[in-house]
């Protein structure tokens, strides 16, 4: 267990060294990072880890910085920083830059490589109006050991399932054993630096596009305002900042402004600052929203079909053999055939009932309560007397008359087109009655 006075020391150098913000209820995280390192170097506990540390041990600290940063990534994520790289950015950069043909892209915190692999991706569609162009995708971050993994371009199946669409797996990657490694070409066009967000930004050059996503919510205020400003100076006029879903520069930095109308990126606020063409993508957003809705969508955006009750294609009505008209629930044919198999045979005037039949007795008038058959017609069972069933006056015997829809019958009358429903009648000769059960 950390003690306090050891979690504020690490905490406070993990801050100095890289801009991480850990707050005191982040002491199991702490541990649970740090004890593999621990047992790494064959200390006992963290308590001489920490000693370690204490005591100036260059290579231990930049091990403790590399296991506290997060290196979560995966191709394409977002999905919309990259339609808007696509379709707003890429596009106006083509034309603005027609004479200079130079085109530079920061990937600030790239960890294993997906992001700018995903631009480069991109970039290469773009390989027609791009040609004699100079496109360069500078990939930073604090971590050797996870720009070892981004140079290699090696990525488990896990990894390629996230985000990527299987045309570009197949298109751009070549298996290696169990991994995929993204072909030579993609991996040309991105250079890999170690770098640490805390130190002067100019050796870098200047970026017309930068993509710093998913890092500023690890620092805190000051830090934010300061790595935003040395973003800004670093570039063009007519430059591109992409910041993550959860991060935005109002209220922090007045360096930046929002694209009208698109979230998540950002000009520089200042008068040279371009107006920018969004219609191709908000066309293509429209059109996604206006395929979905034609679908028949359900909240959510997305589309079910009809239940099968409602797929009748002669509009949900059958005719009756009495004149009348019957609703029906399932498709089967207008004929009269039955759309499931009778337990009994018991014919009508023009064709047989749509639901299992038991045989029952009959009243007078054969009719009683009803649920939508092909015909509308009854079935004949045979006579007894007046036997009881649960029904709604439908007519009397006899009559041609039209008729609700039907269910099959327990009996009928002699020939009248009433449609039955089974019979409650409760016959205990069929079980014995209870004094005989031992």
């Amino acid at each position: 267990m950390m003690r306090p006075e050891d979690f504020d020391f690490v905490s406070r150098l993990i801050k100095s060294k890289s801009g991480l913000v850990l707050s005191q209820d982040k002491t199991y995280l702490l541990e649970s990072r740090l004890m593999p390192i621990a047992r790494k170097r064959g200390l006992k506990d963290l308590t001489e880890l920490i000693a370690a540390l204490r005591g100036g041990d260059r290579v231990l600290v930049e091990e403790v910085v590399d296991a506290m940063t997060t290196n979560e990534s995966f191709f394409f994520r977002d999905t919309k920083p990259f339609d808007q790289f696509r379709h707003v950015v890429l596009p106006h950069m083509i034309k603005e830059r027609a004479s200079k043909r130079h085109l530079r892209i920061w990937c600030a915190a790239a960890s294993s490589g997906q992001e700018p692999y995903s631009l480069a991706m991109i970039l290469d569609e773009f390989k027609t109006q791009l040609s004699g162009w100079r496109v360069e995708i500078i990939g930073t971050d604090i971590s050797r050991e996870i720009l070892t993994k981004a140079r290699a371009g090696l990525y488990s199946q896990f990894e390629v399932q996230r985000g990527l669409p299987i045309q570009l797996l197949v298109k751009y990657f070549q298996k290696k054993e169990d991994q995929w490694q993204i072909s030579q070409e993609i991996r040309s066009k991105v250079q890999y630096k170690e770098f640490n967000l805390l130190d002067d930004f100019r050796p870098l050059g200047q970026f017309d596009i930068v993509y710093c996503r998913n890092v500023l919510i690890y620092f805190d205020q000051p830090t934010k305002t300061d790595v935003l400003a040395r973003i800004s100076a670093l570039m063009p006029d007519d430059g591109f900042l992409f910041l993550g879903g959860a991060e935005t520069v109002l209220g922090i930095s007045d360096k930046f402004k929002p694209l009208a109308r698109q979230r998540g990126i950002y000009q520089l606020n200042r008068p040279g600052a371009p107006d920018v063409d969004v219609s191709a993508l908000e066309k293509i957003q429209a059109g996604g929203a206006a395929a979905t809705a034609g679908a028949g969508a359900a909240t959510g955006g997305f589309a079910f079909p009809k239940p099968k009750h409602m797929q009748n294609a002669a509009g949900g009505t059958t005719a009756g053999a009495g004149g009348g008209t019957a609703t029906q629930p399932r498709p089967g044919p207008s004929t009269g055939t039955a759309a499931r198999p009778a337990t009994t045979t018991g014919t009508g005037s023009t064709g047989t009932a749509t639901r299992p039949l038991t045989t029952g007795t009959t009243g007078t008038a054969g009719s009683t309560y009803s649920r939508p058959s092909s015909t509308g017609t009854s079935s004949t069972g045979s006579a007894g007397t007046a036997g009881s069933t649960y029904r709604r006056p439908l007519g009397t015997a006899g009559s041609t008359g039209s008729t609700p829809p039907a269910r099959p019958s327990s009996g009928t009358g002699s020939t009248g087109t009433g449609t039955t429903r089974p019979s409650t009648t409760f016959d205990r000769s069929r079980f014995g009655k209870p004094e005989d059960k031992k």
